[in-house]
């Protein structure tokens, strides 16, 4: 094969308050042409300092050192001019960013942002624009060119980037975590769009990413890295059949185990009757009509018992947030809930306020639920002293350092605050809040959705452990049917605000009755390599 990219011996340092951090160290990897090069890690990895540094996005400065050499079509693109990157970056190399709605400019409208990715040689006409929207599947071509990013959703908006960078025909296409915090099934359609057109026109895809789901199904070679070293690099048959590396085995090995699931019937701790969500209509001030307003969640009922964990799945705008916020009062809700044989749903704020320390929740993003004013101490500690106001302050000292250990942390680290912690640290500290109150049920909103896949092991793991530790009942909430199948004894699919199927996880998996429960099954990468080229075959005849 024709090599398009080769990197030697990259190394990237920072320097800040006089400490010095290796990103990259003396990394070489090589991409062919019409390949697909996965380079796979943990978060901090230095994968996408990598990437940035090829772009020279990233370059050398008082704090900032990058040596090495990338070399494209003859020339070192860590030391080339200026006038020589510009005729490359975006025609030549291209780059989709993790986060589209910070990369796009929210002022300007999408017709105007892939308008400037052409030359400024190129004569360019609307056409072209729709053309290209067509290309990435966007429905509707012609009235989303005026739309601005805030009115389009996550999965357009990564289509949008993917067609603002394959504009000019690339010969590379460099694609920087593009399907983070994407649903499972809009995960798996821009995965299967990134391919197509990786195949269509012969380019070359640098694919950067923590999820090994998404590395089995398109990548022809994996490198490995690992606090900024390359620890392994092969084909990936090679690679997840027979893997060198422990940090490889590590990463592989990262599920979950398998969740000890009981027939026995207990007794029930929540129900829900008819709930349903409501969002007003803001468009008129003068005219409220409820038959206009956007019903987020219709007619939902389901029962928790004592100890079980209901996993509830499905895509953004399902309703599944809807159902937490409601059932802890953060929303306003219709219908009824009933804890403990007790409705609570139509208590008013101040006599519900003690039934918050038995239902607790753990949200998704954890770095915007905890406070960055306070402490971790403060933070573990604020619902003991609303809840338990006779214990001493030496009694919730210690009662905290009991739960900061129970979540797989040092009682040593009270004294720091959210930024000083991992992704998968500040998780840990959310369900520690949510335990400090000893409570029945705990409600998990998408917990483990923007993890590293070996993060998200530990997690589900320890929630698991703290369920049989405190005899928790536990309403956990993904997109992904293969994280609830981990941790959950049922398993209820949402769709468009309805609950469309509730049953044993065994059974969701084996015998799935509703249509989109056999989609979100079919939108799981597929676990075998081997069979990768089977499948291109088989679209390509389809």
């Amino acid at each position: 094969m024709q090599t398009l990219l080769d990197v030697k011996n990259l190394n990237i340092t920072f320097e800040f308050n006089e400490q010095t951090v290796e990103a990259v160290k003396d990394s070489s990897f090589t991409i062919n042409k019409g390949e697909c090069l996965a380079i796979v890690g943990e978060s901090g990895s230095g994968k996408s300092v990598t990437a940035l540094a090829i772009m020279r996005l990233i370059r050398s400065n008082s704090q900032l050192r990058i040596t090495g050499s990338a070399t494209y079509e003859k020339k070192n693109l860590l030391n080339s001019d200026e006038s020589s990157l510009q005729n490359i970056r975006g025609k030549k190399i291209s780059m989709i960013f993790q986060e589209p709605m910070t990369s796009l400019n929210p002022l300007h409208n999408i017709e105007k942002q892939i308008t400037e990715c052409f030359s400024k040689r190129q004569s360019t006409d609307k056409s072209k624009c729709i053309n290209l929207l067509k290309e990435v599947g966007i429905e509707n071509p012609e009235t989303r060119l005026s739309h601005y990013p805030h009115q389009l959703s996550g999965g357009q908006r990564q289509r949008v980037m993917i067609a603002m960078a394959i504009a000019n025909n690339p010969d590379l296409l460099i694609a920087d975590e593009p399907t983070t915090a994407l649903d499972v099934t809009i995960q798996k359609q821009i995965l299967d769009l990134l391919d197509s057109l990786r195949r269509k026109y012969k380019m070359s895809l640098l694919l950067i990413t923590h999820d090994l789901g998404i590395v089995k199904k398109i990548a022809d070679r994996v490198c490995v890295m690992e606090k900024g070293i390359i620890v392994e690099q092969n084909t990936t048959t090679k690679v997840f059949n027979h893997p060198d590396h422990n940090y490889t085995k590590k990463l592989i090995n990262a599920e979950p185990r398998e969740k000890k699931l009981t027939q026995k019937k207990k007794e029930t701790i929540l129900s829900v009757d008819n709930l349903s969500v409501f969002y007003k209509n803001t468009n008129s001030f003068f005219f409220k009509n409820k038959d206009q307003d956007f019903q987020a969640v219709k007619n939902l009922s389901f029962e928790i018992s004592k100890g079980e964990t209901l996993g509830i799945v499905g895509e953004s705008g399902s309703g599944k947030s809807s159902v937490a916020q409601a059932l802890i009062k953060l929303i306003s809700s219709e219908g009824n809930f009933f804890f403990k044989n007790k409705n609570i749903s139509q208590l008013a704020e101040k006599n519900f306020r003690s039934y918050r320390k038995d239902i607790q929740i753990i949200f998704q993003d954890p770095f915007a639920s905890l406070s960055p004013r306070l402490t971790i101490q403060d933070i573990v500690s604020e619902g003991l002293e609303v809840h338990y106001k006779d214990k001493t302050k030496k009694d919730m000292m210690e009662l905290t350092k009991k739960i900061i250990t129970d979540v797989g942390l040092d009682p040593s680290m009270l004294s720091r605050y959210p930024h000083e912690f991992s992704g998968g640290q500040r998780q840990r500290i959310g369900i520690a809040r949510a335990l400090a109150t000893d409570p029945a049920i705990i409600i998990a909103d998408e917990p483990v959705s923007a993890l590293d896949v070996s993060i998200q092991a530990q997690i589900i793991n320890l929630m698991m452990d703290l369920q049989d530790e405190f005899n928790l009942s536990i309403l956990f909430i993904a997109h992904d049917l293969s994280v609830v199948k981990h941790i959950s004894d049922r398993v209820g699919v949402m769709y468009g605000g309805k609950l469309v199927e509730i049953k044993d996880t065994i059974q969701i998996f084996d015998n799935p009755q509703h249509d989109y429960t056999k989609e979100l099954l079919r939108a799981i990468p597929q676990p075998d390599p081997r069979g990768r080229e089977e499948r291109k075959v088989q679209r390509l005849k389809n």
